[in-house]
């Protein structure tokens, strides 16, 4: 039987700022997603990934797993109608801090333009995240549509001085709101090493994700699941990056030699 690996697709925003830091237009979100399901590839949740990824679970030869970080508010507006219509499973990694933010001031309706990538952040620190942030309501309504997983991406992305802490509070966080078990962590902007990995093993976390492209296979590296950020291209482009993470050897090669644009980005190095 041919070896294949599942790629997963890394997404911040969807929106209608064409252009801006870690976002895909709509227009162009809309044809990714109904290439997707043109194409006849399999989307899954964070539970079957996680099966997968640790070697009890078989799934489609053509599956995909879609991630979006920080469950920004956006999310909630104009990707999740787009998946909901195509019949699409994803996965939300939510900031919980955040989330209690947006909670304690609903808003009274969602914003008409959401703002470009980093004035969002500066609301967010400025206690008005209800603007940007999905609260646990929107959270609540997605997950239980039956397409979405929300996991754990830390309690305030990283900015507590205690991984363990931080970690800890948006696992628990997901159990209180959502009923998750909390077993799955994204590490705020990629970051971790050999100590916090070792801290989230410890706190019954089984499946860690990364900012990375590379390969991901069934019974191996569960702790540093790759991901590939999603350009604001349009569906042909996503197609290759699915096939080219599709193929164990190829995808490894690709992402050695090709870094992912945000570790680039963020870090200046892979």
């Amino acid at each position: 039987m041919k070896i294949r690996s599942v790629p997963v697709c890394m997404f911040h925003h969807v929106n209608a700022n064409a252009g801006d830091f870690l976002t895909v237009s709509v227009p162009v979100f809309a044809e990714m997603m109904g290439r997707l399901r043109r194409e006849g590839y399999a989307t899954l949740s964070s539970e079957e990934f996680r099966d997968y990824m640790l070697g009890v679970r078989d799934v489609p030869a053509k599956s995909v797993l879609l991630t979006f970080d920080d469950a920004w508010l956006d999310v909630f507006v104009y990707a999740y109608p787009i998946l909901r219509t195509f019949g699409l499973k994803f996965t939300v990694f939510v900031v919980s801090g955040w989330a209690d933010l947006a909670s304690m001031h609903p808003r009274q309706a969602p914003p008409e333009a959401f703002p470009p990538h980093r004035e969002a952040e500066d609301l967010v620190r400025t206690k008005r995240a209800g603007e940007v942030v999905c609260n646990w309501h929107d959270l609540k309504e997605m997950t239980d549509g039956g397409l979405c997983s929300v996991e754990n991406h830390t309690a305030s992305h990283g900015r507590l001085p205690d991984v363990r802490s931080d970690i800890a509070a948006g696992r628990e966080a997901l159990r209180r709101h959502l009923g998750r078990p909390g077993n799955q962590l994204c590490w705020p902007s990629g970051r971790h090493d050999r100590h916090s990995l070792a801290t989230a093993r410890a706190l019954g976390i089984d499946v860690t994700y990364l900012v990375r492209r590379g390969v991901n296979l069934a019974g191996w590296g569960a702790m540093r699941v790759k991901r590939f950020t999603v350009d604001d291209r349009d569906g042909d482009w996503l197609m290759r990056q699915i096939e080219i993470f599709s193929r164990p050897v190829y995808g490894y090669l690709y992402s050695r030699i090709k870094p992912d644009r945000l570790m680039r980005e963020w870090f200046g190095k892979r």
